[in-house]
């Protein structure tokens, strides 16, 4: 099920394309969450997002997605007219001639979306069968990019439906990855979680301290995401 569901992952690694898996297949592999999977999520290289999409269309018969599915747009209902919450990935859908069941939607995202970088293995890790180049979002990096994207996302565009999305996938780490007690009884977090904690960008850390008290607010943790680059000398 696994090789199957990640084959248009390593057709881009025979094709010399590294690239990272993201999303539910990210929660479910790499940090064991039971979460469903539904589209296939896959970042590349900003340069290679259409040379990807073009390998996976021509050797799996997929179609440029057309709208109309719930998920992918700026709303509940599936209305091929609203905006996309991926505006700069290129969503593929299977047709009768592709070879597999499931996914039935790739979206191949350029990196810069999500701050990530596919060719960083530091932030990165790898599961066997899979070779080297197929990469999984290590623990920091997930959190670090779904921050980013919730709080000060690269496109200037805060997504909604994107954001119940990602808040859901945070909300998943913590409960199967990072599990609770959160918070000692003095109010300090327990040592392994003010670890990782340590271990985010430091524009990070006041979001992951707020949601690990229960008291996540976007618009608060931009603004301390803010003063966080200010102190840092950096005022965007």
């Amino acid at each position: 099920m696994t090789e199957m569901r990640l084959l248009p992952a390593r057709t881009l690694s025979e094709a010399g394309i590294p690239c990272m898996i993201y999303g539910e297949d990210a929660l479910a592999f790499a940090h064991l969450v039971p979460t469903m999977q539904f589209g296939l999520h896959l970042v590349v290289a900003d340069s290679n997002k259409d040379l990807a999409a073009a390998v996976l269309v021509r050797t799996f018969h997929l179609k440029p997605y057309t709208g109309g599915q719930e998920h992918y747009h700026e709303s509940i209902f599936a209305d091929a007219n609203l905006p996309l919450v991926y505006p700069s990935s290129v969503h593929l859908e299977a047709t009768p001639a592709t070879p597999f069941d499931d996914p039935r939607m790739i979206v191949v995202h350029p990196e810069s979306f999500f701050n990530l970088s596919v060719n960083d293995y530091s932030r990165s890790k790898y599961l066997p069968p899979f070779p080297d180049n197929i990469r999984f979002p290590t623990l920091t990096a997930f959190l670090d990019s779904l921050y980013d994207t919730i709080v000060d996302p690269s496109s200037g565009h805060r997504s909604e439906t994107g954001n119940e999305k990602y808040i859901t996938w945070v909300d998943y780490l913590f409960a199967y990855t990072i599990r609770e007690p959160f918070v000692l009884p003095s109010g300090d977090l327990e040592p392994r979680v003010a670890e990782l904690e340590s271990s985010l960008r430091p524009e990070n850390q006041p979001s992951f301290d707020q949601a690990v008290r229960n008291k996540f607010s976007c618009e608060e943790a931009f603004h301390l995401r803010r003063e966080v680059f200010r102190r840092m000398g950096w005022a965007p």
